[in-house]
């Protein structure tokens, strides 16, 4: 069945046309590298807008059945019938690119830096050549984190060590949202916030912070089911326990630990 265009007349109103909008079914936003075919037109897609997905047009088609098919890296390819008619049309809806995977993802590294009381989080994917993947879907992730105070022999540390230094008493343990950047300029886009009110109060100076992204494959597992899942494992302290726990949903899902240590427990 024909996906349902709107018909209008422009300056080429005798010209057959297309317009049509894509984006990321998570973020909403922009899709990279898409490549869209119609008949024998072909567009190439990049960064089009930060604020939102904005048209394309394939003009001098023919009038007809046809499908538009969009690929692109990472995502779930998207065949549409369309019905074609003699000048402009349109599809009324945007066209939700479903992501499956950050292409070629083998890790996580995260940086910190503290924030109104909290600590602010970039979460920057890695691929297999140890570089960063910059330019990826928006796949709905989980983050949670313990958050410790970092300690030598039992005492906070009052300055930065690379070795010696232990977890003390957890400050904080459980899940933290995170938010999506598409500005075209920005490197790394996942960017996760521990918020200072759920931080428990301490004049140490500085944190070690364990963290745990659990990254979905949306073909086999829901959005309510990464929440029940992503809520248990924060609960699990043992490395040993949360493996074995996560091992068992292997390909419904991927997960990465990452730890940071010397992270500032407040702006100085």
């Amino acid at each position: 069945m024909c996906v349902a265009l709107a018909a209008y007349f422009g300056t080429a109103r005798f010209d057959t046309s297309l317009e049509f909008r894509l984006e990321d079914s998570v973020s909403r936003k922009w899709v990279w590298d898409a490549t869209a075919r119609l008949q024998d037109r072909v567009s190439r897609i990049f960064f089009r807008s930060d604020a939102g997905p904005i048209p394309f047009v394939f003009t001098h088609l023919k009038q007809g059945r046809s499908t538009l098919t969009i690929t692109a890296p990472g995502y779930e390819s998207v065949f549409v019938p369309v019905r074609l008619t003699r000048g402009a049309n349109r599809l009324a809806q945007p066209i939700e690119m479903r992501g499956l995977e950050i292409p070629d993802l083998k890790g996580f590294v995260v940086f910190e830096q503290p924030s109104g009381g909290g600590i602010i989080a970039q979460l920057r994917p890695l691929g297999a050549d140890g570089r960063a993947v910059q330019n990826h879907p928006c796949l709905d992730i989980r983050v949670s984190c313990r958050v410790s105070i970092q300690a030598k022999n039992g005492v906070p540390i009052q300055e930065p060590m690379d070795s010696g230094s232990s977890r003390g008493e957890t400050v904080f343990q459980g899940s933290i949202p995170w938010e999506w950047d598409a500005m075209p300029e920005t490197v790394f886009r996942y960017t996760a916030r521990i918020p200072g009110n759920r931080i428990r109060p301490d004049p140490s100076l500085y944190r070690v912070i364990d963290y745990l992204i659990i990254v979905p494959d949306p073909r086999g597992i829901t959005s309510e089911e990464m929440d029940t899942l992503a809520a248990q494992a924060s609960q699990l302290e043992k490395t040993d326990e949360l493996e074995a726990f996560l091992d068992k949903e292997k390909g419904r899902v991927r997960y990465f630990l990452d730890t940071s240590w010397n992270v500032k427990a407040r702006e100085q």
